[in-house]
């Protein structure tokens, strides 16, 4: 149980554990017996500083006696805790490893009942194209009643017909020039601002026809959605070394990787709690003082453990000593980040090393996680849980590794795991009919050594998960010809059988979209050569007024000349 002495400001406990909050029968870790003694004067300030902790008997995924599930305590707006970043994140890598598993690469049937199988598939893009043409509908039969019922025509119309009254024979003056240029202007004004409305019709016009030609194009995309999803449904999987390479080592790296996750959750949910939280500062009003704060000579965090030794072993049984320091409730305070390095082996020198870093001092938490696991005896043992690889080993020794770094929100990680001087035992397979077991084990019984890597990271945009070996290539060769070409059947098969259900609605939706756009579009360039024609009319008619308008005040001009020189008796 739990100790503390107020005279000696001991204290410590006989057993502490962790519950792993993804199976509340397993412990996170937990300890065994633990000393510390506390600082007396910062426990005035209501502040624990403890020096250094002896933690003995430190053990991971340990089992418990009873559930230590609880409740999530509701914040205090009355809603339950949002799943977290790395809750996301392991949600997405486990459905990754749930997609692994579900591969099938050498149990692929060759008399695939097509009929059945689009029963159960539900084959969408024939729902989509009646959506895509009843949009389309909507959309033509808009653009044909504006068409139809457009008034720039009629006002087109009306102030030709005002730039028409004006009879250039009838001018003989300047002033009656000067009156119906200012006539013809007013007239240009209003087809200015006709011509600026055609322009926004026609370019919305654009658009909307481009939208319903662009749903045409989509269609083969939805075919082909339908025809992967049958090929899901009927297990036949894409043959490519990627994929190998998850079948062969995704379950077990990236299930790897989510326990360290955890971890790495657990750090961040109590370790960066301070991160952001400070209101901003006010901005003072001009002319008015300002209060500074100084530092507090015991501004300690609340809790601060600035050294951790500890010692244990792993549920292998590998013996383990290091130290963790300064662990605290605020680093911004203490002014150092959490490091920890935890190391050991067992008699037969198989060895694990743990050493990390949680900052944050900076604005975005950052957590580093490097381990390694080396040694153990690959003996007795499969390389892989996939139908792939159903073979024992008589020899070997594998190394897995693992280096995780988390930013903020960004993962950057890559498990990798190597196996050294490996000898299958085929057993009673060497008997074996299989053609594709056959082809796979000439492909491996020279191989002494297996590289496996998965690399898991958001940097560049949403989260990436590649799995990939030095096998996947020699199982790639092993397959072409075999299940590749069974697998290219019945998707050919799947492939014919869905085109030809989608086929006529297919032909529907495109000659109806061909036609109605076709329709349109002769509408519309009728309608707009009628209005441009009519607007260059006005231009026209305001160019010959302006050139009339010159010419009378030439001729003024030239018989006011006459008329001085005959004063004057030129």
């Amino acid at each position: 149980g739990f100790r503390f002495d107020l005279f000696d400001l001991n204290m410590g406990w006989d057993r502490l554990q962790v519950t792993n909050p993804n199976n509340t029968m397993m412990n996170t870790f937990e300890t065994g017996k633990t000393e510390f003694d506390v600082e007396f004067w910062p426990l005035l300030w209501q502040k624990v500083i403890v020096n250094n902790v002896q933690l003995t008997g430190f053990e991971m995924d340990t089992e418990r006696e009873t559930d230590g599930y609880f409740e999530i305590p509701l914040d205090e707006e009355g809603k339950a805790e949002e799943p977290s970043f790395f809750a996301e994140i392991t949600k997405q890598v486990t459905g990754k490893v749930a997609e692994n598993a579900r591969m099938e690469f050498t149990d692929i049937k060759n008399d695939i009942n097509v009929d059945s199988l689009l029963a159960m598939v539900n084959i969408q893009s024939v729902d989509k194209m009646d959506s895509l043409k009843t949009a389309s509908q909507q959309t033509y039969g808009r653009w044909e009643d504006t068409i139809n019922n457009n008034p720039i025509e009629d006002r087109t119309a009306t102030i030709k017909k005002q730039a028409e009254s004006i009879d250039l024979k009838a001018i003989k003056t300047v002033p009656q020039a000067v009156e119906q240029v200012k006539k013809i202007q007013t007239i240009v004004k209003e087809a200015d601002s006709l011509k600026k409305e055609i322009e926004t019709i026609k370019s919305n016009f654009q658009t909307d026809l481009s939208q319903a030609r662009a749903g045409v194009s989509n269609i083969d995309n939805w075919i082909q959605s339908d025809i992967q999803r049958a090929a899901t449904v009927a297990k036949l999987p894409e043959i490519n070394a990627q994929n190998i390479g998850n079948a062969l080592f995704g379950n077990d790296l990236l299930g790897d990787f989510s326990v360290y996750l955890e971890y790495i959750a657990i750090a961040r949910k109590y370790g960066s709690r301070v991160i952001g939280t400070e209101e901003e500062e006010d901005k003072p009003e001009r002319y008015e003082g300002k209060n500074y704060s100084f530092s507090d000579k015991y501004d300690w965090p609340a809790l601060w453990i600035k050294n951790v030794n500890l010692s244990g072993k792993t549920n292998t049984d590998i013996s383990l000593a290091g130290a963790v320091t300064n662990i605290s409730s605020d680093q911004m305070k203490t002014g150092v980040p959490t490091v920890f390095n935890v190391s050991g082996e067992d008699a037969n020198a198989i060895s694990l090393v743990v050493d990390g870093e949680f900052n944050y001092l900076e604005e975005k938490p950052r957590e580093t996680v490097k381990a390694t696991y080396a040694g153990f005896s690959l003996k007795n043992s499969r390389l892989s849980p996939s139908e792939l690889l159903p073979y024992d080993l008589s020899e070997g020794t594998g190394q897995l590794s693992a280096t995780i770094n988390v930013l903020g929100k960004r993962i950057d990680s890559e498990i990798r795991y190597v196996a050294n001087d490996l000898e299958f035992d085929f057993g009673q397979a060497e008997n074996s009919g299989d053609r594709i077991q056959t082809l796979i084990r000439r492909a491996i019984s020279g191989t002494e050594k297996i590289n496996a890597a998965a690399l898991i990271d958001n940097v560049d945009g949403p989260l990436k998960v590649k799995v990939r070996s030095n096998l996947d290539d020699l199982f790639l060769d092993a397959l072409k010809g075999t299940v590749t070409e069974e697998v290219n059947k019945a998707k050919a098969q799947i492939r014919t059988k869905v085109e030809n259900e989608v086929e006529a609605k297919r032909e529907e939706v495109t000659e109806f979209v061909d036609q109605k756009e076709a329709e349109l579009r002769a509408k519309y360039e009728e309608l707009e050569a009628q209005v441009n024609e009519r607007l260059k009319y006005i231009e026209d008619k305001k160019a010959e007024l302006e050139k009339k308008k010159k010419e009378l005040e030439e001729e003024a001009k030239n018989k006011a000349a006459d008329a001085i020189k005959k004063k004057i008796g030129f």
